[in-house]
């Protein structure tokens, strides 16, 4: 007698010495005399689960010593073993850009390509926003006079970067399950988690190549961010992999934190009291209950505006309309396409702690700088900013 079973022979097929073993020690199994027949019919199918547990366990768990075995020792070995991590990753920027007369969702995505030596010493990493280069440095070089230091890292992150490896090699990353993800199949790898109030992360890795797919870390308490692994590889060092390639700013020359400020105004510019857009006087069964003034501050700069508020004041029934014709800081509007809102989905806080969702929408119209921010929903957002006519 053998094993022979088609998802035992499929699960063993690249490991020969594991299933000749579980052959040896089927072979030692007396067959069952017929008045045993309907006995072994109903413990089969227990004792075939308890076997493919065993099984599975030894072949994806790394061993006590030495380099690691089955999916963890193929995931290490389909890194390679040069001295340098070339790795590509993109994910989405955590917003998406609404057409506001058509149907049209596009959802950008940042791409990072960057090479890092074993200890993380020496790093060069080139940020892109759907291929256009938005930013690059290279470390030490680019560290020198800046504020600007490496910090802790989430163990998953880390894994892809210089610690893959290390956690492969020491068995600290488990296999924890099989799944399919973009279309592939794939095991995924737990990490120990970076503080011990959250969740491990979480690694992909492609059952044929062995490769990693995907990383999960977790950016809030049971919130998780998913980053695409496009190229993961330990190469032989080369120069130019360390020397500048593009001519955008560098990313830590000058990172300063400035703090904006907004204060209301008793009147504006021109004395009208009237904002220069309007959403009518109701918003999603919502309607207007005040037309503020306010100046919002930020660099040294100033600048007045109008609040349009629509239901309460503050709280998950509120929708604010913030209008700006000259903002003294206009990276919030960047990258926005004529004809386009960009809506991004974030949290705010009460006074009594609890999280609710809180929608933002960027636009510009008619030359007016608008900011939306609701906790009713995402359609609700989208009603007021292409309702946004001239008042």
């Amino acid at each position: 007698m053998t094993i022979r079973d088609e998802e035992v022979v499929e699960l063993l097929h690249d490991e020969p010495e594991l299933l000749a073993i579980a052959d040896a020690v089927a072979e030692t199994q007396a067959r069952p005399r017929p008045t045993q027949a309907r006995w072994f019919a109903t413990r089969a199918g227990g004792a075939l689960a308890v076997a493919a547990v065993v099984l599975i366990a030894v072949l994806l768990w790394p061993g006590g010593g030495g380099r690691p075995h089955g999916v963890l020792g193929k995931a290490l070995a389909a890194l390679g073993d040069g001295p340098v991590l070339h790795l590509v990753v993109r994910q989405p920027v955590g917003a998406e850009l609404v057409e506001l007369n058509g149907t049209r969702t596009i959802v950008p995505q940042y791409e990072m390509e960057s090479w890092s030596d074993h200890d993380f010493k020496h790093s060069h990493m080139i940020l892109r926003l759907n291929g256009r280069p938005l930013g690059e440095f290279i470390v030490p070089d680019d560290l020198k006079g800046s504020h600007a230091t490496v910090g802790p890292i989430d163990p998953a992150y880390a894994a892809l970067w210089t610690g893959y490896r290390e956690a492969l090699e020491n068995g600290s990353a488990k296999v924890e399950r099989e799944d399919r993800l973009y279309g592939r199949p794939v095991y995924w790898l737990r990490f120990p988690p970076s503080e011990a109030s959250r969740a491990g992360s979480l690694v992909a890795i492609d059952r044929r190549t062995y490769s990693p797919l995907a990383f999960r870390y977790e950016s809030a308490p049971g919130r998780y961010l998913e980053i695409r692994v496009l190229l993961a590889r330990l190469e032989a060092y080369d120069p130019a992999d360390f020397t500048r390639r593009t001519n955008v700013p560098n990313l830590l020359n000058g990172v300063t934190t400035s703090s904006g400020s907004a204060s209301s105004g008793p009147v504006l510019p021109g004395g009208t009291g009237k904002p220069w857009l309007t959403a009518g006087p109701t918003v999603a069964g919502l309607p207007q209950t005040s037309v503020s003034p306010f100046m919002e501050s930020s660099s040294g700069r100033s600048a007045h505006g109008f609040d349009v508020v629509y239901g309460s004041e503050t709280g998950s029934q509120s929708l604010r309309i913030s209008e700006l014709k000259r903002p003294p800081d206009r990276s919030e509007w960047k990258g926005i396409p004529r004809g386009f809102v960009r809506v991004s989905e974030g949290e705010s806080s009460g006074s009594d702690n609890k999280t609710t969702p809180l929608w933002t929408g960027n636009l510009v119209v008619d030359g007016v700088y608008v900011t939306i921010e609701t906790g009713v929903s995402r359609d609700a957002l989208l009603t007021a900013a292409r309702s946004l006519r001239p008042a």
